[in-house]
């Protein structure tokens, strides 16, 4: 009798061992929603060797790109809530709903860790015959709806920035080109005459002479940019509007087990205190926002979701209102 039962205690712990075996046990997939060479997508490549270090497993980046980041993110949270499948996402969940893209909203996944953000930047082919933002300003005023703005996609970031110039009065043409790559190049490629980059894409443009920055989307000046004067110093209007900041953030999809997160995050906190990252981070001047994790990046984005997905609204271009996803405004 005393056999039978060591052997079925035996069994019992033999069976259980795979339920409690150690995550990860395979590679990680790392969903980025934006097509390669945008910011969000730089920004992942260089964290995922060292966020694998840390996991003792690979770590594949896999580019979603479309619908401003919504079928990249529709994507991730179609997958297992086991912890394989991390989104290195954007802002844009904060304004899928108002725009009409997605049901899902950053509610629909668990957040791990805030990661950085890239100060955005007006830019102009080397070529225009804008040398100032002055310059911009006259042409975009002398000839409202006519000077074109590119940007990624709507509700994303720069979206935001073209509409809030819009509500300071000045009529520019957005046209969407799918990824921040490629509303640079239509600016190269003379297709619009201006666009908003971030300032790590932006600076390689700048140091081979292809493109000239007239003004840093910030309420202070930008050490990347000596000289190049804060857009609130060309445009006063614009300060009520700052701070808003569009950083990126790893996250899980809702219901994913409390010690798979922990694993994940265990391993990305000591990702952003390697010193591989903080001399990326520092390189290409992003601004970390590592402090934020767990519910404290949730409780970010809802502010940033209240003021985007109103200000989408207000403007005209979102195709639901903010009220009946019960956002409040801010």
């Amino acid at each position: 009798m005393m056999k039978r039962l060591l052997l079925l205690m035996a069994l019992i712990l033999i069976f259980a061992l795979p339920a409690f075996g150690a995550f990860p046990e395979k590679p990680i997939t790392l969903v980025v929603p934006w097509s390669p060479g945008g910011v969000t997508d730089t920004v992942a490549r260089a964290f995922a060797p060292i966020f694998e270090k840390y996991l003792g497993q690979s770590v594949v980046v896999l580019n979603k790109p479309g619908a401003s980041g919504g079928i990249g993110t529709e994507f991730a949270y179609s997958q297992p809530a086991d912890g394989y499948t991390v989104l290195f996402s954007a802002e844009t969940p904060g304004s899928f709903r108002v725009m009409g893209i997605s049901k899902l909203s950053f509610n629909d996944f668990d957040p791990l860790i805030m990661m950085v953000y890239d100060t955005k930047v007006i830019a102009v082919s080397s070529k225009s015959p804008y040398k100032t933002m002055e310059d911009l300003i006259a042409d975009i005023k002398a000839r409202p709806g006519k000077v074109r703005m590119s940007y990624s996609g709507p509700g994303a970031s720069g979206h935001i920035q073209g509409l809030i110039l819009r509500k300071v009065g000045l009529d520019v043409a957005l046209i969407p080109f799918g990824g921040g790559a490629e509303a640079m190049l239509a600016v190269l490629g003379g297709q619009v005459e201006f666009t908003s980059p971030n300032t790590a894409p932006a600076l390689g443009y700048v140091a081979s002479g292809d493109m000239r920055v007239l003004a840093v989307w910030s309420d202070k000046p930008v050490e990347a940019f000596p000289g190049v004067p804060p857009i609130t110093e060309v445009i006063p209007e614009l300060k009520k509007y700052f701070p808003l900041e569009f950083p990126n953030c790893l996250l899980v999809k809702k219901g994913t087990p409390e010690e798979v997160k922990q694993v994940l995050l265990k391993a990305a906190k000591s990702a952003v205190n390697d010193p591989k990252w903080i001399e990326f981070v520092k390189k290409v001047h992003y601004v970390t926002m590592h402090h934020l994790e767990g519910q404290a990046v949730l409780d970010y984005w809802k502010h940033w979701e209240s003021v985007v997905s109103w200000l989408l609204f207000e403007a005209g271009v979102a195709k639901h209102s903010p009220e009946e996803f019960g956002i409040p405004k801010p």
